[in-house]
């Protein structure tokens, strides 16, 4: 457990709202690790979150952007008018920037991409936790992404695999290799291939 984790209080309370259930189960399973007392409370419709919302005063509340029957972004929004206590940050698979924008906009402390891993999701609902907003992804702060070819190097990148074997897999030189990356490195602000995976991964790249 790292320094993070260790500065939080030992009991939490969450609520993730999401309609898909073995996502649901998934993300529930990989926060339940947060503290050794994390309470989990689930809904897979806005209904169901509204009445939870009103039962309960939740550390942190995970919201799916897209819902069966309303929009995350309406439930998010009539939150933010009712002034809850709870701090919420919204759930996708979607990197749009409109989204993203509009997510931000309604109030969310953060944007978490449904891609993310479970230590990824676990550190980014700790700075949550802490009180933290989280950084807006690439698609906000540089108007860009990775290319296709860009992508495909970040996808053997997070397998583990030399430059030399990304070069023979792909079918292009090492120094063609070496430019990308140098560029991935900038885009995404890190100095290291650890951390390039890392960076990729919260912006739903990978």
């Amino acid at each position: 457990m790292t320094t993070l984790h260790t500065a939080l209080p030992p009991q939490l309370l969450l609520l993730l709202v999401d309609d898909h259930r073995i996502y649901l189960d998934g993300l529930a399973l990989a926060l339940r690790e947060l503290t050794s007392s994390t309470q989990i409370d689930t809904a897979q419709s806005a209904a169901q979150a509204r009445t939870l919302q009103q039962q309960k005063d939740y550390d942190l509340i995970l919201l799916d952007l897209n819902l069966p029957d309303e929009s995350g972004l309406t439930v998010l929004r009539d939150w933010q008018q009712q002034q809850i206590a709870s701090p919420v940050a919204m759930l996708s698979a979607s990197d749009s920037g409109h989204d993203i924008q509009q997510a931000l906009k309604a109030g969310a402390l953060g944007f978490i991409s449904k891609s993310a891993d479970g230590n990824v999701l676990r550190e980014q609902v700790a700075r949550l936790l802490l009180g933290e907003s989280l950084p807006a992804p690439a698609t906000l702060t540089s108007g860009e992404g990775p290319t296709p070819r860009q992508r495909e190097i970040l996808l053997l990148l997070a397998e583990g695999l030399s430059n030399k074997l990304i070069s023979r897999q792909l079918n292009i030189s090492e120094d063609t290799i070496k430019t990308h990356l140098k560029t991935l490195f900038q885009l995404l602000d890190v100095h290291n291939r650890t951390a390039c995976v890392n960076a990729a991964r919260e912006r739903g790249w990978l």
